[in-house]
């Protein structure tokens, strides 16, 4: 079987804003599963809601018409038609809703698992989605804007489908003169919308690719904080993030700003529409020529046949939104299925050699090769070891060989005897998508469908869990976090995941570096599996330990990169660059658990939420204005008509005409008022929040989770639901209390019962509607929020582990998992669904019920025609506040949630700084510790007794020690993100505890174990060491380039057509291992700290390159005082303080 010659990935995306849209009133949601049906049952349901309107709005009018002598017999009967056209109108509405939300998580349902499966399976699907970042956001926050649309725009558009025609049918019969009306402004509606939909358009489609740029941004900074803290660079990224956010904000301002002035003109003509059938209505009965009964009914009808299309314009942003989550899910769904550059076989069941010849990978923007013409083979059951230069391709041969070579990249060459899902793979920086080491494995073995298994899955992947972990000696890791593991640790988890692959039939075991960051002992337990294996499976070992290579039955030696020399400069430049303070993190050595409650001398890292209470008020001042004024404009629109009724002189009318023209220009400019001013401040609230959660982050290191998950869940998906939720909680629920109360208040001035008995049934609604969402909601709205950020975490988390699971035939197994997840979420959202939608129907029933009782109670006590009017209109004008509550009931415990894990971050503790810090010495040439004891809080002390000392011109200070000894430990002291628990610690003969750790750690500069290239280029990943701007121009280049040399990547640079603009890939995947090492490095020596602290600056390079760089290191840094943690024999020079740490009592990281 041959492999594609020169095949090559696909293009980087590069979509327009008015990519995959329809043309039409169902563009926004062309290609949505199950969108006819959903309309058909949508136009049903409109159809009910239409003819209980109709029996409303006649039984009222005659009602009121023989209430005011202008009609014969009781009032009784049509008020109990008026009570069936409400409970019509309320059922029906009732069954539309539910209908609308099934309809709704059945279709983002199916896209959903879609998109997951093909994200998860395909990296040409994450490159087009724009990375892991935004593709977790397009596939569940994003998605989730299918939900508003199918349950807003879809109903709005099948009632401007039904209602219209309809009610012009009705209006034809009923009063010609105000059909004809009626008919003649209302296409004025579709029109200002078609123009309104023009020109918010790519206005949406720029506030979502600006959310996909913050999304993007946010993973990139979460997953390489350690670095930004260890260079002093995380202040500015947070303005950075500010930026972004408030990018954002404005984007999405501008548009909301035309969408809602769009619904302020459909307001306007709907009411000028109105306004004009009440005129004219108004004079012919003045005139006698028009039955009140007729008229009124006109009345109530008009403003109704404009309901739908407001209602549409109103959902449009909603269907924008959605049209375009829609889009780009097409395209992401059309990237190339996921298929390997080289095939695989499994002809012959017992094995066949695994050969390769003449493989070659080039990655884009490079012209000489990341793996030269390569030619092996490897029989069945041998352990073949492959060493080399750093950079010669090792790592790339591996990934070729676990089907995981970079889509973007050009591939030649064949490959066979691959077996199909039997490859077991140890990657250098493993990534997990387990939450327990215990379930990481558990994932791991189970089997995609269609892999034959052998037993019960549940029984035996558990003995194999607890097999694998004692094999490695990682036992007591099963219990622990995924995310607090050390790269060691890691190393340790990723070969127990390949060992339980093996028992379940994977015969070809890669490994790449397994032991680069483990002591002699974990190093030496490492090399017994192995030895363990040998005949049993075939392993192809990367490695540059000789010792591990001893194991090989042959060892395979690639060529070394073809990069020209580069000269070495003299001296290492000595130009000072501007120190900034930073914010101090930390990777947590230990399981945190509940520890950090006992931090002693710990301050808050931030204040919590802060609500702009400004702006709420006057968005409840608007909205409570907007609605009082909805309440007088039907309510004085009857009294006209009734007024007008009796025949009177027209100049007696006049002050009402104005009174209904005001309510309603006023009703109408109101809303637009309180929508911005509500908008606003929410946005505003959310960007303040973003750059808060991350400097929250920055600031608690040991405390802070920093996966990348977690952390857009809890900058992107928390915080968007924090400004979400804000607008739809807080302003309505106030709204709808005090326009309700004043409306109630107002009609007690007319007729102090009747108003008595409307409000006694609007209090029973309410209380009803407040019973129902506590009896049968059950927390299921909260509960379905919280599970929508879990789902953004998740996925996140898995596409970032997915290169893992596909080397292991489960990413589509996973991503069933997450659908699984989307299931669970899906039954919340069910009850929550039920319980909105009967909420609004008894919204519906108790304001038509008021409306009722308030007509019956007047005509009862004769009052006049006029006010028994107002008193049968007005509450039918609060149904539209009062469904605003029920939303607020449902969505409050959701807010409570999101604001309580927004305040945990933003309230967590952290070490405290002193009242009185001394000033920061400068220079700082010497370091010491005297009697040191230090531990992780809510842990055992870790360090004991440890004195030592380093000073700048001296040697290094070397600390040796098994994992769990406390190197980590101690380097975060150095750092200033743990204080001594007893003992000192000095700069320059100054307490550290004397010094705020932001100026601790502006003097020391960290090279962390896993050094995270940034998804950009050369130049940008080594310009995050300075100050913005500081490393601009010749200058900055020259040191740029120096830097690089003494980390021993000149040859390199020389070799890229790009030079310092050359891409790195996500995560610095056109680099090898060895070279993302000696990135981080020259990163290091830019910072250009007077302490310097490097934490396994060895690792993954070859011998001669290692020492290489330790000669570049110590002449670069000869006039700082060094700190260097490791594990490395070579580092060591004559001169060196080596401390060797002991294992502590308890087994915690180092």
């Amino acid at each position: 079987m041959r492999g594609r010659s020169g095949h090559k990935g696909p293009s980087p995306r590069g979509r327009s804003g008015h990519e995959g849209r329809s043309r039409g009133p169902l563009g926004p949601l062309a290609g949505v599963p199950g969108l006819t049906g959903a309309l058909v049952r949508a136009a049903l349901a409109a159809l009910g809601q239409t003819a209980g309107l109709v029996l409303l709005a006649a039984g009222l009018a005659h009602a009121v018409a023989r209430a005011a002598g202008q009609a014969e017999g009781p009032v009784t009967t049509p008020l109990a038609a008026a009570a069936a056209g409400v409970a019509l109108r309320a059922g029906a509405g009732w069954l539309g809703e539910l209908a609308a939300a099934r309809d709704a998580r059945r279709a983002e349902e199916r896209l959903r698992a879609a998109l997951v499966v093909r994200l998860a399976t395909s990296p040409a699907a994450v490159a087009a989605a724009g990375g892991p970042g935004p593709a977790a956001v397009l596939a569940t926050t994003r998605l989730a804007d299918l939900g508003p649309a199918l349950t807003t725009y879809l109903p709005a558009l099948a009632q401007t489908l039904v209602v219209p025609p309809v009610l012009l049918l009705v209006l034809a019969r009923t009063d010609l003169l105000s059909a004809a009306l009626v008919a003649v402004t209302l296409p004025l509606v579709p029109v200002f919308m078609v123009l309104v939909g023009l020109t918010t358009r790519d206005g949406t489609t720029a506030a979502a690719r600006a959310l996909d740029r913050l999304a993007a941004h946010v993973a990139e900074l979460v997953r390489g904080l350690p670095v930004l803290v260890g260079l002093g660079r995380a202040a500015e990224q947070a303005a950075a993030l500010g930026e972004l956010g408030e990018a954002s904000r404005r984007r999405t301002l501008s548009t909301l700003r035309l969408a809602f002035l769009s619904a302020l003109v459909l307001e306007l003509i709907a009411t000028l529409s109105v306004a004009l059938v009440a005129v004219t209505v108004g004079l012919r009965l003045v005139h006698g020529d028009l039955a009140l009964a007729v008229g009124l009914t006109a009345l109530l009808l008009a403003p109704e046949a404009f309901a739908p299309l407001r209602a549409l314009g109103a959902a449009h942003h909603a269907g924008e939104d959605a049209a375009l989550a829609a889009a780009e899910a097409r395209t992401v769904l059309a990237a190339p299925a996921p298929r390997p550059p080289v095939p695989g076989t499994d002809d012959d069941p017992r094995g066949a050699d695994v050969a390769v010849r003449g493989l070659t990978v080039t990655y884009p923007g490079r012209t000489l090769p990341a793996l030269a013409p390569v030619d092996l083979a490897v029989r069945p059951g041998e352990l073949v070891a492959v060493r080399g230069a750093s950079g010669s391709g090792k790592s790339t041969l591996l990934a070729v060989l676990a089907g995981l070579a970079d889509p973007a990249a050009a591939v030649g060459g064949t490959v066979t005897g691959v077996p199909a899902a039997g490859v077991a793979y140890v990657p250098q920086s493993p990534r997990t998508t387990g939450a327990t080491v215990a379930d990481e494995l558990r994932r791991h073995a189970g089997s995609e469908p269609g892999v034959g298994q052998l037993v019960d899955d549940a029984v035996v992947g558990e003995a194999f869990v607890v097999e694998a972990l004692a094999r490695v000696g990682a036992s007591t890791l099963a219990g622990r976090d995924c995310t607090t593991l050390s790269p060691g640790e890691l190393q340790r988890v990723a070969l127990a995941r390949a060992l339980v692959r093996i028992r379940r039939g994977a015969r070809l075991l890669l490994l790449d570096e397994p032991i680069a960051h483990l002591d002699d002992a974990a190093a030496a337990r490492v090399a017994a599996v192995l030895a363990g294996l040998r005949g049993t499976v075939t392993v192809v070992l990367v490695t540059h330990d000789p010792a591990l290579a001893a194991l090989a039955d042959r060892t395979v030696d690639l060529p070394s990169p073809p990069a020209p020399p580069a000269a070495r400069p003299a001296s290492w430049p000595s130009a000072p660059l501007p120190a900034s303070a930073t914010s101090a993190v930390w990777s947590p050595p230990a399981p945190l658990g509940d520890h950090i409650a006992d931090v002693a001398g710990s301050s808050r890292t931030d204040g919590g939420l802060r609500w702009p209470r400004r702006a709420l008020v006057r968005a409840v001042a608007a909205g409570t204005a907007s609605a009082g004024a909805g309440v007088a404009l039907t309510a004085l629109s009857g009294w006209l008509i009734v007024r007008a009724a009796g025949m009177p002189p027209v100049l007696t009318l006049l002050v009402a005409i104005v009174g209904v023209r005001a309510a309603g220009l006023g009703r109408a400019g109101l809303r637009w008022a309180e929508r911005m001013t509500a908008h606003d401040a929410a946005l505003r609230m959310a960007a303040d929040l973003r750059v808060r959660v991350w400097r929250a982050l920055a600031a608690q290191g040991i405390a802070a989770d920093r996966t990348p998950g977690a952390a857009l869940a809890r900058v992107v998906g928390d915080v968007g639901l924090v400004q979400d939720l804000s607008v739809r909680v807080v302003p309505p629920a106030l709204v709808a209390g005090t326009v309700t109360l004043g409306t109630v208040g107002a009609l007690a001035l007319l007729a102090p019962s009747a108003a008595g008995a409307a409000g006694l049934v609007l209090l029973a609604a309410v209380a009803l509607v407040v019973a129902a969402h506590r009896r049968l909601d059950a927390g299921a709205a909260r509960a379905e929020a919280a599970l929508r950020v879990a789902a953004l975490r998740d996925t996140a988390v898995v596409l970032e582990g997915a290169a893992d699971l596909r080397a292991h035939g489960l990413a589509g197994r996973t991503a069933d998992d997450l659908a699984g997840s989307a299931a669970r979420r899906s039954s919340a959202a069910r009850t929550g669904t039920r319980t909105a939608a009967l909420g609004t129907g008894l919204v519906v029933l108790g304001t038509g019920l008021a409306a009722i009782a308030a007509a019956a109670v007047g005509a009862a006590q004769g009052l006049p025609g006029t006010t028994v009017a107002v008193l049968a209109l007005a509450p039918l004008a609060l149904a539209e506040p009062l469904a605003g509550l029920v939303g607020a009931l449902q969505r409050r415990g959701a807010l409570a949630d999101a604001r309580g894990r927004l305040d945990a971050v933003l309230t967590a503790p952290v070490p405290a700084d002193p009242a009185e810090p001394l000033p920061v010495p400068v220079p700082v040439r010497r370091l010491a510790t005297e009697d040191l004891t230090a531990g992780w809080p809510g842990g055992p002390d870790v360090l004991r007794g440890l004195t030592a000392r380093a000073e700048a011109g001296g040697g290094w200070l070397v600390v040796r020690g098994p994992s769990g000894a406390g190197k980590s430990t101690f380097l975060a002291v150095l750092l200033a993100a743990l204080r001594p628990r007893a003992g000192r610690y000095t700069l320059a003969g100054v307490p550290a505890e004397r010094l705020t750790g932001d100026d601790v750690r502006s003097r020391t500069a960290w090279l962390p174990q896993e050094a995270h290239v940034f998804a950009s280029t050369i130049r940008a990943n080594l310009a995050v060491a300075a100050p913005r701007g500081a490393l601009a121009g010749p200058d900055g280049e020259a040191r740029m380039r120096a830097a690089l040399t003494a980390a021993g990547l000149g040859g390199l640079l020389a070799a890229l057509p790009e030079g310092l603009d050359t891409p790195v890939g996500a995560g610095g995947t056109a680099l090898s291992g060895g070279e993302r090492r000696r990135l981080a490095t020259a990163r290091a020596l830019l910072a250009d700290r007077d302490v310097v602290l490097l934490d396994e600056p060895t690792a993954h390079l070859d011998p001669p390159t290692a020492a290489a760089l330790v000669r570049d290191l110590r002449a670069a840094l000869a006039g700082r005082v060094v700190v260097c943690v490791t594990h490395d024999d070579g580092v060591e020079r004559p001169g060196d303080t080596v401390v060797r740490l002991r294992e502590p009592v308890v087994a915690l990281a180092g």
